[in-house]
C-alpha cells in the first residue's frame, strides 16, 4: 500500500469513528435490542437533541435560502457545469489534465462562489427593500457570476486558439480582474450588443 492510500484510509477510518461517536445516543434512543433505563433514554434524548438540532437548523436555513434564490441559483449550476466542461476540455487539449486537480480545482470554485455568495447575501438582508436592496442584489449576482464566467471565456479562448471570444475582450476581463474596474468591461459588453 502506498503512503498516499495509508493516510487516505487512516483519515476515513478516524472519520467514521468520529461519526459513529457522534451517532451512538442517537442509535442508542431508538434501539429495542438493548434494555435501558428511563434516566438513561433520557440522556440519550438531551445528547441527541443537542447534537441534531443545530444541524436540522443549518439544513433548515439551507433550503430556505435555496428556495429564496432558486432562480438565480439553477443559472449559476448550469454556469458551473459550463465552465467544468469547458476545462476539462481545454486541459485535455493542452494534455495537462488529471482527474484529481480537476475535482480538487472544482471543489475550490464551488466553494468560493457560493461561499462568497451567501455571504454577500447575507449582508443584503439587512438592507431595506427598495432600489438599494435591488441594485445591491444584482451586484452580488454579477459578482458572483464573473468567477466561474471569466474561467469559461479563458478556457474558450485556448480551445478556439484565440478565436472566441475576441482577444480585446480577453484583455478588458484580465483588466478588470487586475484593477476591479468593472465600468470599462460592461462598456465593452454592452457595444458588442
Amino acid at each position: 500500500m502506498c503512503m498516499k492510500q495509508k493516510l487516505f484510509t487512516t483519515r476515513f477510518k478516524r472519520c467514521l469513528a468520529y461519526l459513529t461517536l457522534f451517532l451512538t445516543p442517537i442509535i442508542l434512543l431508538f434501539t429495542n435490542k438493548i434494555k435501558l433505563t428511563e434516566k438513561e433514554r433520557f440522556e440519550f434524548f438531551i445528547s441527541s437533541f443537542f447534537k441534531l438540532t443545530p444541524i436540522a437548523f443549518l439544513i433548515n436555513s439551507a433550503f430556505n435560502w435555496h428556495a429564496e434564490n432558486e432562480s438565480f441559483l439553477y443559472g449559476l449550476y448550469a454556469v458551473m457545469f459550463i465552465n467544468a466542461f469547458i476545462g476539462v476540455l481545454t486541459h485535455r487539449k493542452l494534455k495537462s489534465f488529471d482527474i484529481g486537480e480537476f475535482f480538487k480545482s472544482t471543489l475550490i470554485t464551488v466553494v468560493v462562489v457560493f461561499g462568497v455568495y451567501f455571504s454577500l447575501d447575507q449582508i443584503d438582508n439587512s438592507i431595506p427593500d427598495g432600489f438599494l436592496s435591488v441594485a445591491f442584489t444584482s451586484s452580488i449576482q454579477i459578482i458572483t457570476l464573473l468567477y466561474p464566467i471569466a474561467k469559461i471565456m479563458r478556457n474558450s479562448f485556448i480551445l478556439t486558439n484565440g478565436k472566441f471570444p475576441p482577444e480585446f475582450l480577453i484583455e478588458k476581463l484580465y483588466n478588470y480582474e487586475r484593477d476591479g474596474n468593472i465600468k470599462e468591461f460592461l462598456e465593452i459588453i454592452k457595444k458588442e450588443e
